[in-house]
């Protein structure tokens, strides 16, 4: 997996959602689950977008709360658990590493540096 050389330019709710679930998944195993959530920053009109959108599989296994320009994404532990093997892990964390800019225009982890 290579990191993208250029930010995404068109919005894609499929892409987004998925940065978000693979971004909360990398936090929670960075911190060893002593988190209280994964924190976002996303504008309102990019959080409606995405509300907007029929489908949501990629946040299956995650609670969602959004308030002031923050979207946060707690785990249960079904969503945890597909993360338990050792290749599933160095994915999310080549994702959170080669990934974690991509997304600026829409969306920005904050608790991943």
């Amino acid at each position: 997996m290579e990191a993208p050389q250029t930010k995404l330019e068109s919005f894609s709710a499929v892409l987004i959602e998925e940065y978000i679930r693979l971004m909360t998944a990398a936090d929670y195993l960075k911190n060893e689950g002593k988190t209280g959530g994964t924190e976002f920053k996303i504008k309102p009109e990019i959080y409606e977008k995405l509300q907007a959108e029929e489908l949501h599989n990629p946040l299956i296994g995650l609670m969602i709360s959004y308030e002031k320009g923050i979207l946060t994404a707690t785990p249960d532990e079904e969503f945890l658990r597909n993360y338990d093997n050792k290749i599933m892990k160095e994915v999310v964390f080549m994702f959170a590493e080669n990934y974690k800019n991509r997304y600026d225009n829409f969306v920005s982890c904050c608790n991943i540096e």
